[in-house]
Parts: structure tokens; C-alpha cells; sequence
């Protein structure tokens, strides 16, 4: 009898870590049915000894790539007429009906409750050198922020009860993908758990300055963690912000990296966004610009209400050019004269940047 074939595919890869749900679903796929063999494979390729497999599963991840995946399923539809195609995702689950009407496959929305519980398969790493373990301890938000896609993703916030198990007992860190930990009520026994594993810990999606008190700062300081990180979406939660840096910088080894992603080309003006760099570089910590994408600006970047075509390549550029992946370093010599001292500074030189940007490409 012929084993069962399965092949994960990753049309585009962008990231540094590989796709987690495909981790999990060949784990699951071996645990149902034995002996099978599952295939990874990043982009398009027919990975070697594959020769027709049982079902395909097509994952995605940034809406704006959502047409190579199209493609991808496309494809292998052609190379195995007879697999069964799954399609699933961020982008899928955001684009449901694009998706189907230009491929036939209704995709999956949202997560995939058989393999949500499984383990990550640590031997599948498309084609990356992973060193950390990956894994959520909840799932969910229970902020509604109108930028944000997570309620239409993870819609209820709830606790995973199994996440240790995802640990990698031989990667020296664990990285967190949690939207909004500190709203967990077992905060504490995870903070014991997570003292108890004993490896350096990065909550990579950030924590929700909103909801740091001087009792978490103090018991975080217990934890490897590092980088720090946390969000500076709306000028609105200024205080919040800066409370909670002043918390990191008391209780944490200023060795500790503190980094803060900051959202803009949303509701904010040039202006405020202006603001809030300049006062995180103020307050000696390094910022991480977020521009925010319309999801359903599948082929194009669209500037906010407030924001122009001009600006948001200046700014591209600038951090392109000046700084080390994309984050705003701590010295404020360097932030003056990239960005200038004044907000009409700053937006004339992202209106350098931009005009100079645009000769280079017409030579």
C-alpha cells in the first residue's frame, strides 16, 4: 500500500520564521495517519520524491501577496489534478471571496481547530535556520482597535492550556506571537512557567503598553526577555506609553533592547506621527515605524486621509537608508539630521528623500 503524500506549500517567504500553522498541520497530518510523508516546500517548486500527493496545503500571509498565492494554487492545480487543495492564511482569511472567485477553492477563515492544539513540527523549517521555538499562550484580543484584523482572525480571546508544549527543548529562545498577553488573568502562573523553562523570551507582536503596572514590571524582570516591546498606535495614550518605558527602565538592565512599534498612514497626521518618534527618541529608545496597509488594497499602497504619496516614500527611503531594519536608533544627533528638530524639518526632508529617490530611478 502506497504511504499518504501531503504537501505544505509557502508561496512567498518574508519573513525570518517559518509558517507556524503548516507546523502544525503536519503534525497533525502524522498523527493521523501513519507513516505518511509530508512535504514542505517554499515557493512553486515540486519539492524531490513527491509524486502525487493526497492534498495540498497552500498557507498566506500579507494580503498584497494574495495573487502569488492565487497563482500557486494555480499551478499546482495543473502539476496534481487529482490532490485536494487547502488554501488558509492571514490573507485567505481576510480575502475569502477573492480568493474563490479566482481560483474555485473556498478557503479556509481563521484558525484550523484540529491543528491549533497540536505541536509545532520543529523539522520543517522552509528553508530557514530557526533557533526559536514558536508559540502563542493565548489566542485573540480583547481590544477592538479599527486597524487591526485580529477580531476578524481570532475573533474570541482565549487561554491555549498546551502552549509548553510547544517548546523546543533544544532552541536557546522562545518567541511569542501573543496579540495581547498582559490581558491574560493566569498572567502570573505563565510568568512562573515561563521562569521555570529557564530560556530568553520574546513577546514579538509587543505588549499592550496600556496594561503595564509597576506588579508585571516587577514580575517581567524575573524573565530573559528582551527585546521589550510595545505599541504607540494613537497619540491618545501618550501617558500610557511613556509610563509604561519608565517602568522598563527601572525594573530592566538597560542592556535590554526597549523597541516601539509606532503605526502610522492611518488616522494620524505627518505631524503627530512626527511627534511620537521624537519623543520615543527623547525618551532614548528605538522606534519601529508600522505603516498600515488597507487589506483589501490587494496590488497598491494607499496613502491614509492625512498622508501623501510623497511622505510615505521619503520615509520608506529614509529608513531604508539610514537605519538598521527599519528601527529608529536612540541617538538623537542622528534622529536631527535625518529628521530635523521641528516637524517642517521633518517633512521637508522626507520631501528630499523623495524627489532624490525619484531622479535615481529615472537614470
Amino acid at each position: 500500500m502506497l504511504k499518504k503524500q501531503f504537501l505544505l506549500v509557502e508561496p512567498v517567504s518574508k519573513t525570518p520564521y517559518p509558517p507556524l500553522g503548516l507546523m502544525k498541520i503536519s503534525s497533525m497530518l502524522k498523527k493521523k495517519y501513519k507513516n505518511c510523508q509530508v512535504f514542505e516546500q517554499a515557493g512553486d517548486e515540486v519539492p524531490f520524491g513527491l509524486s502525487e500527493p493526497d492534498e495540498i496545503f497552500i498557507t498566506s500571509l500579507f494580503t498584497w501577496d494574495i495573487d502569488k498565492v492565487i497563482k500557486s494554487a494555480l499551478s499546482f492545480r495543473s502539476r496534481f489534478p487529482s490532490s485536494k487543495i487547502h488554501i488558509g492564511g492571514i490573507a485567505a482569511s481576510l480575502l475569502p471571496d477573492y480568493v474563490e472567485s479566482n481560483t474555485g477553492i473556498k478557503p479556509h477563515v481563521g484558525l484550523l481547530d484540529e491543528a491549533e492544539n497540536m505541536s509545532p513540527d520543529y523539522s520543517l523549517t522552509f528553508g530557514r535556520k530557526l533557533k526559536t521555538s514558536i508559540t502563542f499562550i493565548s489566542r485573540g484580543c480583547k481590544r477592538k482597535c479599527k486597524f487591526c484584523q485580529v477580531t476578524k482572525l481570532e475573533p474570541t480571546y482565549f487561554l491555549r492550556k498546551n502552549w509548553v508544549n510547544d517548546i523546543n527543548e533544544n532552541y536557546p529562545l522562545i518567541t511569542f506571537w501573543d496579540n495581547n498577553w498582559f490581558a491574560s488573568p493566569n498572567f502570573k502562573n505563565e510568568c512562573n512557567e515561563l521562569v521555570k523553562l529557564n530560556k530568553k523570551i520574546d513577546f514579538n507582536q509587543g505588549l499592550d503598553a496600556r496594561l503595564f503596572t509597576k506588579e508585571k514590571a516587577e514580575i517581567l524582570s524575573q524573565i530573559d526577555i528582551d527585546p521589550i516591546r510595545f505599541a504607540f498606535d494613537d497619540i491618545s495614550y501618550e501617558k500610557k506609553i511613556i509610563n509604561a518605558i519608565t517602568l522598563a527602565q527601572t525594573f530592566f538592565s538597560k542592556s535590554k533592547e526597549i523597541r516601539v512599534y509606532v503605526l502610522y498612514n492611518f488616522n494620524d497626521t505627518p505631524e503627530d506621527f512626527f511627534y511620537r518618534i521624537k519623543l520615543l527618541n527623547n525618551l532614548e529608545v528605538l522606534s519601529f515605524p508600522m505603516e498600515y496597509r488597507d487589506p483589501e488594497a490587494i496590488k497598491q499602497k494607499l496613502p491614509g486621509k492625512h498622508w501623501n504619496k510623497a511622505l510615505l516614500r521619503g520615509l520608506k527611503m529614509s529608513l531604508l537608508f539610514y537605519y538598521r531594519k527599519g528601527m529608529i536608533t536612540k541617538s538623537k544627533e542622528s534622529f536631527n539630521k535625518i529628521y530635523g528638530k521641528s516637524f517642517n524639518e521633518f517633512k521637508n526632508k522626507l520631501y528630499k528623500i523623495y524627489e532624490y529617490d525619484r531622479c535615481l530611478k529615472k537614470k
